[in-house]
C-alpha cells in the first residue's frame, strides 16, 4: 500500500469547485508551472524547469530542490529572448546538463560560395549546483576549426555516469556532414579528444552499458541499417537493412548488461514490439520481450542498479512496463494508489531505492511524485499546471468511429463539464505531425476549448503513428485525401449522434492539423463555420521543396507527403482561397523551422485578394512549438476572441 503525502501546493488539491464561467485563457495558455523534473543520482535532490512570473522576472528557470529540507534554488534563468530550455539531465549528484535551442539564420561564406540557411541551433550548458558556475562544453579555439559552425552543439552520446569529469558528445567533421565524430569532453576544463572517428553514411553513434561506442545508425542510398561492433574485437557488421516506411524497420534501443544482448523495436503481427537479440547467435533470432495488442511499443529502456534492462517506459495505458518480475507489482500498486490512468516511472536512482513518477490522465494535468521502495511511499512534489486541478477539467472519453471506407478510427471526445451532450458547438481538432498520436490524457488545447463550452473531437486518422504498420502506411502521400476524409467523418459522426450542432462546427489545428483545418474548409466549404490554423502548411509543393535533399534520389518527404508533379497542387489550400466561405484565423511564428512562415503569409494574401474574412497574426521570433509564453498567451487570446465572434457558445450569444 502506498502512503501518499501531498506536502506541496496543497491549495492545488483543495480546490474542489467547478467554475460556472470560463476560466481565464491564461490558465491554459501559459507555459507549464513545472516540467522536466529529474532526480539526482543520490536521490537527494530534484531539478526541474519552473515558470517564473514575479514582477520583472518572467521566464523559465532551472530549479534545484532539496528533498529533505525543501530548500529551492534557481541555478539558471532565461526570459526566452535569447534561447529556450530544451532538456535537463543530471551528470552526477552536483552537476546538471541543460540543453537549449533557438531559431537562427546562417549567412556564411564557404570558400568562394555563400551558405544561406534557416537553422534551429542547439547548445549545451553544464551547471554546478553547488557553486552556481555555468560552463559550455567547448572552447572557442576548438570551435574555430569548423568551416561552418555545427548547429547542434548539444549532441550527447553518453553521460559517463561513472566518470565524474567527462561525457561523450558527437559533432560533424571539420567540413560539415552528420554528427558522427565522437569526442570525450572534459566538463571541468573543456579539453576534448576523439574517441571514435567519423564514417561515411553513419548519422549517429550509440554506446553499450560498458560505455563503448558499439552502434552506428547508417544510411546509404535510401536504405537504413545498423552497424554493430563486436564486443571483443574491432569488427563491425551491417545488420537489418530496411527502406524507410517498410515493415522491415528495426530500431535498436539499447544493450543489456551482457554486451552481446541488444534490444530492438521491430514489427510483430503488424505492430512494433520489443525484442532482444543475442549478437553471438549466427541467426540473430529475436526473442519477444514485450508487445501490445492495440498499440506499437515505443519508449526507452529502464535499467536496474547492475546495468540490466528491467523495463521500457512506454506511451501505452499504464506507463512503464516492467519485464523484471521483481518490479511488475509496482505498476499495479501505482494504479491503485493514484487516480490517473497513466503513471510512468521515469527516473530511478542507481540503487533503485528512489524514483519519480509522472501521473497524468483525462482530468489530471500532471503531477510529479517522489517515491521510495523500502518502505513504499509516494510524495507529490510538483504540479504541471497548478491552476488546472481535476475539479475544473473536462472528461475525455474514447470516441471510436468508422471512416467512409469502413476503416476504424480511434477518436477522443472531450465534453464541457456539467453539460448535456446534445447539439453542442464543436471544435474538430486533428493533431499535428501528421505521424503523431492523440491519447485520452490531458491536452491543454482540448481543455481550453471544452472550458469555453465546446465539444472537442481529436482523432487518429490514417497515417497517425502508434497504431500499427497498416494504419501508418495508409496515410502516406494522403494529405488532403483519405486522411482529410477521416477528419470530416469524425465531425459527421458527432452530428449524426446529436452531440454537435451542424450549424456550429469549427475546425482547428496546429502544424499538420493547421493544414487539415484549411483543407477542411476547402473540400467542404459549406460544412464548417470557421477555421483556425496555427503554423499550418498551405502549399505542399513548397513544403516538399523545403524538406527535400536534392543530392539524393531518396527522400522521406516524397513518401510522406508526395512527389512534386503528382497532385500536390490539388491538395494545397493556397490554390483554393477563392472557394473558402468562412472566417479564417492564421497564426504563425516567423522563425518556424518546420513549416516556413511564408505558408501563412501567402495564404493570408490569397484570402485577402479573394476578399475573404481572414485574420493573420505573425509572432516575431517564435518557432514551431509556441516556446515563448508571451506568444502562447497572444495565440490563445486571439483564438478566444475569434471563437467568441464567429462560433459563440450559448453563454456568448
Amino acid at each position: 500500500m502506498f502512503r501518499c503525502i501531498f506536502s506541496v501546493f496543497s491549495l492545488y488539491l483543495l480546490v474542489a469547485f467547478a467554475h460556472a464561467d470560463p476560466l481565464p485563457y491564461e490558465y491554459f495558455g501559459h507555459l507549464p508551472d513545472t516540467a522536466r523534473v529529474r532526480l539526482s543520482p543520490d536521490g537527494a535532490k530534484t531539478a526541474a524547469f519552473v515558470r517564473l512570473d514575479t514582477g520583472e522576472t518572467q521566464g523559465l528557470g532551472v530549479q534545484v530542490s532539496d528533498i529533505s529540507s525543501g530548500e529551492k534554488t534557481i541555478v539558471l534563468f532565461t526570459d526566452n529572448s535569447k534561447y529556450y530550455l530544451s532538456s535537463l539531465m543530471w551528470k552526477d549528484a552536483r552537476t546538471l546538463v541543460v540543453t537549449t535551442h533557438y531559431p537562427d539564420e546562417r549567412d556564411t561564406w564557404v570558400g568562394m560560395g555563400q551558405l544561406r540557411a534557416k537553422t534551429r541551433e542547439f547548445r549545451a550548458l553544464f551547471v554546478d549546483t553547488q557553486t552556481g558556475e555555468v560552463t559550455s562544453p567547448f572552447k572557442r579555439a576548438f570551435l574555430k576549426r569548423f568551416t561552418v559552425l555545427p548547429p547542434n552543439l548539444a549532441n550527447f552520446v553518453d553521460l559517463l555516469p561513472d566518470d565524474p569529469d567527462h561525457v561523450l558528445m558527437a559533432l560533424p567533421g571539420k567540413h560539415g556532414g552528420p554528427a558522427n565524430v565522437v569526442y570525450k569532453v572534459n566538463i571541468r576544463n573543456q579539453d576534448t579528444s576523439v574517441v571514435h572517428n567519423s564514417e561515411n553514411g553513419v548519422m549517429s553513434w550509440s554506446t553499450d552499458q560498458q560505455h563503448r561506442v558499439r552502434l552506428g545508425h547508417y544510411w546509404d542510398d535510401g536504405v537504413f541499417s545498423t552497424l554493430v561492433r563486436d564486443a571483443n574485437e574491432d569488427k563491425w557488421r551491417n545488420l537489418w537493412p530496411y527502406e524507410v516506411y517498410s515493415e522491415d524497420e528495426v530500431t535498436p534501443v539499447g544493450f543489456g548488461k551482457d554486451p552481446n544482448t541488444l534490444y530492438l523495436l521491430a514489427y510483430h503481427q503488424g505492430r512494433k514490439a520489443l525484442f532482444k537479440v543475442n549478437l553471438k547467435d549466427p541467426e540473430l533470432k529475436r526473442e519477444l520481450v514485450h508487445s501490445h495488442p492495440v498499440y506499437d511499443v515505443s519508449g526507452y529502456l529502464v535499467y536496474d542498479s547492475k546495468g540490466e534492462a528491467m523495463g521500457i517506459s512506454t506511451a501505452e495505458h499504464g506507463g512503464t512496463h516492467f519485464f523484471d518480475k521483481k518490479y511488475q507489482t509496482l505498476g499495479p500498486a501505482l494504479s491503485n494508489a493514484l487516480s490517473a490512468d497513466h503513471n510512468a516511472i521515469y527516473d530511478m536512482t542507481p540503487d533503485r531505492q528512489h524514483f519519480l513518477v509522472y501521473s497524468s490522465g483525462s482530468t489530471e494535468s500532471g503531477t510529479y511524485y517522489y517515491g521510495q521502495t523500502d518502505p513504499i511511499k509516494l510524495d507529490a512534489i510538483a504540479y504541471r499546471y497548478q491552476k488546472l486541478p481535476p475539479a475544473v477539467l473536462a472528461t475525455t472519453e474514447p470516441y471510436p468511429y468508422k471512416a467512409r471506407d469502413g476503416l476504424g478510427i480511434e477518436g477522443w471526445l472531450t465534453l464541457p463539464r456539467d453539460t448535456e451532450p446534445k447539439k453542442l458547438p464543436a471544435i474538430v481538432f486533428p493533431h499535428g505531425g501528421p505521424q503523431h498520436r492523440d491519447t485520452g490524457q490531458f491536452d491543454y488545447w482540448a481543455q481550453f476549448f471544452a472550458n469555453r463550452g465546446y465539444a472537442v473531437l481529436r482523432m487518429n486518422f490514417r497515417g497517425s503513428e502508434g497504431l500499427g504498420f497498416d494504419h501508418r502506411q495508409a496515410g502516406l502521400a494522403g494529405w488532403g485525401k483519405d486522411m482529410q476524409d477521416d477528419v470530416q467523418d469524425g465531425a459527421l459522426s458527432l452530428i449524426e449522434k446529436g452531440i454537435a450542432d451542424p450549424d456550429r462546427v469549427c475546425i482547428a489545428g496546429a502544424s499538420y492539423g493547421g493544414y487539415a483545418a484549411l483543407m477542411g474548409v476547402v473540400k467542404t466549404p459549406d460544412f464548417y463555420q470557421c477555421a483556425i490554423s496555427f503554423a499550418g502548411a498551405s502549399d505542399l509543393v513548397k513544403l516538399v521543396r523545403d524538406h527535400r535533399n536534392f543530392t539524393s534520389g531518396h527522400n522521406v518527404v516524397d513518401k510522406q507527403v508526395g512527389k512534386i508533379g503528382e497532385g500536390l497542387e490539388e491538395a494545397s489550400p493556397i490554390n483554393y482561397a477563392s472557394e473558402i466561405k468562412v472566417p479564417v484565423l492564421l497564426v504563425h511564428g516567423n522563425m518556424d523551422r518546420q513549416v516556413d512562415v511564408d505558408h501563412s503569409r501567402a495564404m493570408h494574401k490569397a484570402l485577402e485578394d479573394a476578399d475573404k474574412n481572414v485574420t493573420y497574426i505573425e509572432l516575431d521570433g517564435e518557432d514551431h512549438h509556441l516556446s515563448s509564453e508571451q506568444h502562447r498567451l497572444a495565440t490563445f487570446k486571439a483564438i478566444d476572441d475569434f471563437l467568441a465572434e464567429h462560433l459563440p457558445t450559448k453563454a456568448d450569444s
